[in-house]
């Protein structure tokens, strides 16, 4: 009998909110006239919402250019925690965004920032590399969380490139999630853009630093392992 083939983990917090939980009047509205027109479960409601809101906002942290470090076994916890709210945070409004394709956690920490990212479907992206690349560039327009009031800008990408990185997988419903072994895929167009933008702040790069280039998501920069032989460790240390 073949072993059980582990299943990928996405991360999905039960009670995360959503942009179109955010109800748009309140801040336009004293507690006296939200409570002339609502019943006392629904102010109940929207105030947990905003007070959720405003946790997740907060996460933000000033823009930084960090080195990310690699993801191991003892992070995993981590992952899960700040991954949820990432998760959430993708789907939130901020400044001049309704939402955005994905977060990277050094956008929510300046002091210790793990070496992934998360999409809006709960898809965790652990330890990414671009390993290959044409040699093409495409403009694009793309703004960024990190920036929330600065203008879309156009950017300079590879519409096509291989890229290597783990995710998070369980063996059955019962264990604990494990850092996969890598992962290989060629992407091109929009995803293959999201992977060199979150690459870049992987890397402490950001497309509003004055000496950004397309490249800079490609370099691993100063102190950054780069044998791929360590993603097939079984406990990745």
């Amino acid at each position: 009998m073949s072993a059980e083939q582990p299943k990928v983990l996405t991360i999905f917090a039960a009670d995360s909110i959503q942009t179109n939980d955010v109800p748009p009047g309140i801040p336009k509205q004293t507690p006296e006239q939200i409570e002339e027109k609502l019943p006392p479960e629904e102010i109940e409601k929207r105030q947990k919402i905003m007070l959720e809101y405003t946790r997740l906002l907060a996460r933000y942290c000033p823009p930084h250019n960090k080195l990310s470090r690699w993801v191991n076994t003892d992070d995993i916890p981590r992952v899960l925690a700040d991954g949820k709210d990432l998760m959430a945070m993708c789907n939130l409004p901020r400044g001049r965004y309704s939402s955005i394709s994905a977060l990277a956690h050094p956008q929510i920490d300046d002091k210790d920032p793990l070496r992934f990212f998360v999409l809006p479907s709960g898809m965790v992206v652990i330890n990414p590399v671009i390993t290959n690349h044409t040699k093409f560039f495409i403009d694009k327009k793309e703004g960024c969380m990190s920036y929330p009031d600065e203008e879309i800008k156009e950017v300079s990408r590879y519409n096509r490139a291989t890229v290597v990185y783990q995710t998070l997988v369980q063996i059955d419903d019962k264990s604990e999630p494990i850092l996969s072994k890598s992962v290989t895929e060629n992407l091109s167009g929009g995803i293959a853009h999201i992977f060199q933008h979150e690459c870049g702040h992987l890397n402490g790069c950001n497309i509003y630093d004055a000496d950004y280039s397309p490249e800079k998501s490609i370099d691993f920069g100063d102190g950054i392992a780069v044998d791929p032989k360590i993603w097939d460790n079984e406990n990745n240390k």
